[in-house]
Protein backbone atom coordinates (compact mmCIF):
# COMPACT_ATOMS: atom_id res chain seq x y z
CA UNK A 1 0.00 0.00 0.00
CA UNK A 2 1.39 3.39 -0.90
CA UNK A 3 1.51 6.29 1.54
CA UNK A 4 -1.12 8.33 -0.32
CA UNK A 5 -3.67 5.51 -0.08
CA UNK A 6 -2.89 5.02 3.61
CA UNK A 7 -3.30 8.77 4.25
CA UNK A 8 -6.68 8.75 2.46
CA UNK A 9 -7.87 5.85 4.60
CA UNK A 10 -6.75 7.64 7.77
CA UNK A 11 -8.63 10.80 6.75
CA UNK A 12 -11.79 8.83 5.93
CA UNK A 13 -11.56 7.07 9.32
CA UNK A 14 -11.08 10.36 11.18
CA UNK A 15 -13.98 12.02 9.34
CA UNK A 16 -16.17 9.04 10.10
CA UNK A 17 -15.34 9.28 13.78
CA UNK A 18 -15.95 13.03 13.82
CA UNK A 19 -19.28 12.75 12.01
CA UNK A 20 -20.31 9.87 14.23
CA UNK A 21 -19.50 11.85 17.36
CA UNK A 22 -21.84 14.70 16.41
CA UNK A 23 -24.54 13.00 14.36
CA UNK A 24 -26.53 11.46 17.18
CA UNK A 25 -28.22 12.88 20.24
CA UNK A 26 -25.80 11.44 22.79
CA UNK A 27 -22.34 12.20 24.08
CA UNK A 28 -20.10 11.81 27.14
CA UNK A 29 -17.27 13.97 28.49
CA UNK A 30 -15.40 14.54 31.77
CA UNK A 31 -13.68 17.44 33.50
CA UNK A 32 -12.07 18.04 36.91
CA UNK A 33 -13.47 20.90 39.00
CA UNK A 34 -11.42 22.15 41.94
CA UNK A 35 -14.31 22.15 44.39
CA UNK A 36 -15.54 19.68 47.02
CA UNK A 37 -17.92 17.05 45.77
CA UNK A 38 -20.88 18.31 47.85
CA UNK A 39 -20.51 21.84 46.42
CA UNK A 40 -20.31 20.50 42.87
CA UNK A 41 -23.44 18.40 43.34
CA UNK A 42 -25.33 21.33 44.85
CA UNK A 43 -24.30 23.54 41.92
CA UNK A 44 -26.06 21.23 39.43
CA UNK A 45 -29.34 21.38 41.39
CA UNK A 46 -29.74 25.15 40.90
CA UNK A 47 -31.79 26.05 37.78
CA UNK A 48 -30.08 29.47 37.51
CA UNK A 49 -26.68 27.76 37.34
CA UNK A 50 -28.03 25.31 34.78
CA UNK A 51 -29.33 28.12 32.56
CA UNK A 52 -25.96 29.88 32.74
CA UNK A 53 -23.88 26.84 31.78
CA UNK A 54 -26.37 25.57 29.18
CA UNK A 55 -26.62 29.07 27.63
CA UNK A 56 -27.25 28.72 23.92
CA UNK A 57 -28.31 25.09 24.34
CA UNK A 58 -31.22 25.37 26.79
CA UNK A 59 -32.95 27.57 29.33
CA UNK A 60 -33.80 25.81 32.57
CA UNK A 61 -36.34 26.70 35.22
CA UNK A 62 -37.66 24.89 38.28
CA UNK A 63 -41.33 23.91 38.13
CA UNK A 64 -41.48 22.08 41.48
CA UNK A 65 -39.00 20.53 43.91
CA UNK A 66 -36.71 18.24 41.86
CA UNK A 67 -38.55 19.09 38.62
CA UNK A 68 -37.13 21.24 35.83
CA UNK A 69 -38.42 22.53 32.52
CA UNK A 70 -35.82 22.62 29.73
CA UNK A 71 -36.37 24.79 26.65
CA UNK A 72 -33.97 24.20 23.75
CA UNK A 73 -32.85 26.13 21.85
CA UNK A 74 -34.04 29.07 23.93
CA UNK A 75 -34.22 31.62 21.10
CA UNK A 76 -35.98 29.41 18.54
CA UNK A 77 -39.50 30.31 17.37
CA UNK A 78 -40.67 26.74 18.07
CA UNK A 79 -38.38 25.48 20.85
CA UNK A 80 -38.33 21.90 22.10
CA UNK A 81 -39.50 21.63 25.71
CA UNK A 82 -39.24 18.81 28.16
CA UNK A 83 -39.93 18.41 31.84
CA UNK A 84 -37.40 16.45 33.85
CA UNK A 85 -37.31 14.83 37.23
CA UNK A 86 -34.06 15.05 39.18
CA UNK A 87 -32.93 11.68 40.47
CA UNK A 88 -30.22 11.52 43.09
CA UNK A 89 -27.91 8.53 42.91
CA UNK A 90 -25.00 7.46 45.10
CA UNK A 91 -22.38 8.89 42.71
CA UNK A 92 -24.33 11.49 40.79
CA UNK A 93 -27.50 13.06 39.49
CA UNK A 94 -29.79 12.36 36.57
CA UNK A 95 -32.25 14.68 34.90
CA UNK A 96 -34.71 12.32 33.19
CA UNK A 97 -37.76 13.13 31.08
CA UNK A 98 -40.80 13.08 33.39
CA UNK A 99 -42.90 11.21 30.79
CA UNK A 100 -40.41 9.05 28.90
CA UNK A 101 -36.99 8.59 30.57
CA UNK A 102 -35.53 7.24 27.31
CA UNK A 103 -36.49 10.39 25.35
CA UNK A 104 -34.27 12.78 27.29
CA UNK A 105 -31.66 12.25 29.97
CA UNK A 106 -28.70 14.18 31.31
CA UNK A 107 -26.47 12.17 33.62
CA UNK A 108 -23.78 13.54 35.91
CA UNK A 109 -21.38 11.27 37.75
CA UNK A 110 -19.10 12.59 40.49
CA UNK A 111 -15.84 11.12 41.75
CA UNK A 112 -13.05 12.44 43.92
CA UNK A 113 -10.23 13.71 41.71
CA UNK A 114 -6.77 12.23 42.22
CA UNK A 115 -4.42 13.89 44.71
CA UNK A 116 -7.22 15.87 46.37
CA UNK A 117 -7.72 18.14 43.37
CA UNK A 118 -11.48 18.46 43.64
CA UNK A 119 -14.17 16.52 41.83
CA UNK A 120 -14.20 14.70 38.53
CA UNK A 121 -17.49 15.30 36.75
CA UNK A 122 -18.58 12.93 33.98
CA UNK A 123 -21.53 14.10 31.91
CA UNK A 124 -23.55 12.34 29.26
CA UNK A 125 -26.73 13.42 27.53
CA UNK A 126 -29.49 12.16 25.32
CA UNK A 127 -31.81 14.99 24.35
CA UNK A 128 -34.83 15.40 22.05
CA UNK A 129 -33.03 17.95 19.89
CA UNK A 130 -30.57 16.17 17.56
CA UNK A 131 -26.95 17.26 17.91
CA UNK A 132 -27.74 19.75 20.68
CA UNK A 133 -25.75 18.22 23.52
CA UNK A 134 -23.11 15.94 22.11
CA UNK A 135 -19.37 15.80 22.41
CA UNK A 136 -18.05 19.34 22.14
CA UNK A 137 -21.29 20.87 23.44
CA UNK A 138 -21.13 18.76 26.61
CA UNK A 139 -17.51 19.78 27.06
CA UNK A 140 -18.54 23.45 26.67
CA UNK A 141 -21.18 23.01 29.39
CA UNK A 142 -18.67 21.36 31.72
CA UNK A 143 -16.07 24.03 30.95
CA UNK A 144 -18.55 26.81 31.77
CA UNK A 145 -19.58 25.04 34.98
CA UNK A 146 -15.95 24.69 36.08
CA UNK A 147 -15.26 28.36 35.33
CA UNK A 148 -18.38 29.51 37.16
CA UNK A 149 -17.61 27.38 40.23
CA UNK A 150 -13.92 28.29 40.37
CA UNK A 151 -14.00 31.98 39.35
CA UNK A 152 -17.62 33.07 39.70
CA UNK A 153 -17.81 33.95 35.99
CA UNK A 154 -18.67 32.20 32.75
CA UNK A 155 -16.11 32.84 29.97
CA UNK A 156 -17.47 35.07 27.20
CA UNK A 157 -16.33 37.18 24.28
CA UNK A 158 -19.47 39.34 24.33
CA UNK A 159 -17.66 42.47 25.49
CA UNK A 160 -14.52 41.75 23.49
CA UNK A 161 -14.22 43.59 20.15
CA UNK A 162 -13.09 40.36 18.50
CA UNK A 163 -16.36 38.78 19.64
CA UNK A 164 -18.54 41.18 17.63
CA UNK A 165 -21.20 39.82 15.34
CA UNK A 166 -20.19 39.76 11.68
CA UNK A 167 -20.67 43.12 10.00
CA UNK A 168 -20.93 45.08 13.25
CA UNK A 169 -18.87 48.26 13.23
CA UNK A 170 -16.60 49.30 16.10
Amino acid sequence: MDYLQKAKEEVVTLIGRAVGSVSGGTGRRALTIERPRAAVEEFWRDPDNLSRVFDGFADVRSTAPDRYEWTAPPDDADPARWESVLLTEQDGLQFVDAVDPERARIELEFADAPRGRGTEVHMSATVPVPRQLTGAAIFAVLYRARALMQTGEVPTLDRNPSGRAAGQEA
